[in-house]
């Protein structure tokens, strides 16, 4: 084979140079499309409509611009009242959401007065029912301690075996079972959730040694923390729970700002429905009772694939920040900041994230220098939401090294092997 001239390996070290040193970032595909983020004609209305790559210089703010993109973007109904429901007015609130009614799993002791040989610890079944011995069946669950006790004494009268007047029924908890309840709107898990779910530990150490059981987490703040907690774009002012055909408003906001907050426990088959507004507020973004206490990123600044990842990768510990982390924190955690300032100060940094107000995937590109210089500036430094990918990208002097490493490569073995 011959040998290359001289002129050749000048050329390919060339081409290589130019080719690898604008690598600093990923090639983006120049259509109108992308240029639309950065053009002055148009409306924001248009470029929150078409824009999802936002470059190093471009703000970024996450908020829903006009009613017909919101509402093309959401897939599920989040009107907080329907035809056949309604929000109830304050006399009837005790009756509907006042008395906790039984659930399914739930445990009791029915103790009846000169009926012991009646009384025994039951739990409501899978149908809704409990057994007392030689009482047929009788209906529990959606019913109250009051209800429950009327359907007993029809049963042991029924039986003839009680006189009427006689009969004195207790029913005390032993232990709330856990219960599903859904949850839509403004929360970054929406569905069905299972809340109240008691570990094998708490239910070994509780023993059934008492009657009553606190149910601590059959609340809001539990069903809210359970869906994922609440995103920036939630109405706390105006949450809506549903029971039945009934509706109730309840204001959360002192969770956050430390005013008084309802207390509301949750039964089976409740609804939980959180109202989002049109804009992202940064000061939901922290942990609380009612949002994720932390959220986990995923973060990538390999200059090139590492043959052990144990040697390499990002430490599990620096992808998991407490909730309202912005992106240059982030960076710093994924060791894209600092080092030699002359070879290291021009890196380049990728965001991507799902807009919660759009539903969208967004890409958000920032130095490093900017980032820093701006940082006190929101739509520069956005927070980070659970999920949240970020890419780190090395300076162009780590570019040229690396240019000059494989060129190296394949000089250094190829004239070894003679054929240049």
């Amino acid at each position: 084979m011959d040998k290359l001239d001289s002129s050749t390996i000048k050329g390919l070290t060339i081409f290589l140079a130019l080719n690898l040193a604008a690598c600093v970032t990923p090639a983006l595909i120049k259509s109108d499309k992308w240029n639309i983020c950065n053009s002055s004609e148009q409306t924001d209305s248009i470029k929150a409509q078409t824009c999802h790559y936002f470059g190093r210089h471009t703000p970024y703010q996450r908020k829903r611009v006009s009613k017909q993109y919101a509402s093309s973007s959401v897939s599920i109904n989040t009107s907080p009242l329907t035809a056949s429901t309604a929000l109830i007015d304050a006399t009837l609130e005790k009756q509907a959401f006042g008395n906790l009614k039984l659930s399914k799993g739930d445990k009791l002791n029915i103790g009846i007065l000169n009926g012991e040989e009646f009384s025994s610890d039951v739990e409501v079944n899978a149908d809704g029912y409990i057994y007392l011995p030689y009482l047929a069946a009788i209906k529990a669950q959606g019913l109250s301690f009051s209800q429950l006790k009327l359907n007993i004494e029809k049963q042991l009268i029924h039986e003839q075996l009680m006189l009427s007047g006689t009969i004195r029924i207790s029913v005390l908890p032993l232990r709330w079972a856990p219960i599903e309840i859904t949850v839509s709107g403004a929360v970054f898990e929406p569905g069905l959730h299972l809340i109240n779910h008691k570990s094998d530990t708490e239910l070994k150490d509780d023993a059934n040694s008492h009657t009553g059981d606190q149910a601590s987490e059959r609340s809001i703040p539990a069903a809210l923390r359970a869906s994922g907690g609440i995103s920036p774009d939630a109405d706390l002012e105006n949450i809506i729970v549903t029971r039945g055909t009934n509706k109730m408003s309840l204001d959360l906001s002192g969770v956050i700002n430390g005013n008084p907050v309802p207390q509301l426990t949750l039964m089976a088959n409740d609804h939980i429905h959180v109202p989002q507004k049109d804009i992202f507020n940064d000061e939901l973004a922290r942990p609380s009772q009612i949002t994720a206490p932390g959220i986990r990123v995923f973060i990538s600044n390999l200059t090139q694939p590492a043959s052990s990842n144990s040697q390499s990768a990002v430490d599990t510990d620096a992808t998991r920040f407490p909730y309202g982390t912005r992106l240059l924190t982030g960076a710093i955690g994924g060791n894209c900041v600092g080092g030699a300032q002359s070879t290291n100060a021009s890196r380049y940094i990728l965001l991507i994230t799902k807009n919660p107000m759009t539903k969208q995937v967004d890409v958000i590109e920032r130095s490093i220098d900017s980032l820093i210089a701006q940082s006190w500036q929101p739509q520069m430094n956005p927070i980070l939401l659970p999920g949240d990918g970020i890419a780190c990208y090395d300076s162009g002097v780590t570019n040229l090294r690396e240019i000059a490493r494989t060129i190296t490569e394949i000089i250094v073995p190829a004239t070894l092997l003679g054929v240049l």
